[in-house]
């Protein structure tokens, strides 16, 4: 498998020659690393710390006390004190945005903040839980360093004053594993996260670098010049696998989404001839 992983590594450089900006990658499979390009970077997050809210949520929500449902608003308390209006032409998920001033069960807000990548839905659940739950669900799954959430979505004001939130391909693709395996969550949030991700609508990315359906489960972030995802992968012949692929080039959406695709399909071929 080392000379394999070796092959991959090559393969992998091939799309990257020439473009400016930290690219990483890490691909791991049944609690193992198979092979990794600048795991540690630490990128801006984006969408992808998502994630963390729907980990944390679920370890919470059990709790005496914790809301079924939140009146939906677009009014947030910013990380350096005031407050800051989130903007629906930002945002992906109409579904919530025209539910303004009404309560949302909260199972559907963790849906649309996974499946649709809302925003809205996001910051919302962030406020209810408060970050706290976040840092101690971090710190559990020993991803203190990996994963970074310390604002909320659209607090612009935050992040121009160096509060910024960031994760790893490392980190990234060890959250999707444990949210996935059962390591991280219980057996029916195990099952709920799992559901939420393999109902992703945003498949530009690593699902567009695999056959037609074939089966993932993932959450992608961008940004001007950011492009990330992170998917578990599941081969009909061979062992299931998890990718993170985080990018920080500078391209044009479009550019990094079929860079990271084009990782994804390397990724896949190695994957299936090894263990064909």
């Amino acid at each position: 498998m080392q000379s394999a992983s070796l092959d991959l590594l090559d393969a992998w450089e091939k799309p990257l020659s020439g473009l400016s900006g930290p690219v990483s990658l890490h691909l791991r499979s049944a609690g193992q690393v198979v092979a990794e390009r600048r795991p540690d970077h630490r990128h801006y997050a984006a969408s992808t710390m998502k994630l963390t809210v729907l980990g944390a949520l679920l370890q919470s929500r059990s709790r005496s006390g914790f809301a079924r449902q939140l009146v939906v608003t677009d009014q947030f308390t910013s990380a350096v004190g005031g407050g800051f209006t989130l903007l629906q032409a930002d945002d992906q998920d109409d579904l919530t945005w025209a539910r303004l001033g009404e309560p949302v069960e909260v199972d559907q807000l963790a849906e649309r903040m996974i499946v649709l990548s809302s925003n809205l839905a996001t910051d919302l659940l962030l406020t209810e839980l408060g970050f706290e739950p976040i840092t101690r669900f971090l710190a559990g799954a020993g991803l203190s360093e990996a994963v970074v959430v310390r604002r909320l979505i659209g607090d612009s004001s935050a992040e121009a004053s160096g509060i910024s939130n960031t994760v790893t391909a490392a980190g990234l693709a060890r959250l999707v594993a444990g949210l996935t395996d059962g390591s991280l969550l219980g057996e029916d949030d195990t099952r709920f996260a799992t559901r939420l991700l393999a109902g992703q609508t945003h498949q530009e990315m690593i699902p567009a670098g695999l056959p037609v359906g074939t089966w993932s489960a993932s959450k992608g972030g961008w940004v001007d010049g950011v492009n990330h995802d992170v998917a578990l992968v599941r081969p009909e012949s061979a062992p299931d696998y998890v990718l993170a692929i985080c990018t920080s080039t500078g391209l044009s959406h479009d550019a990094g989404c079929a860079l990271v695709a084009e990782l994804s399909r390397i990724t896949w071929e190695h994957w299936n001839r090894w263990h064909s």
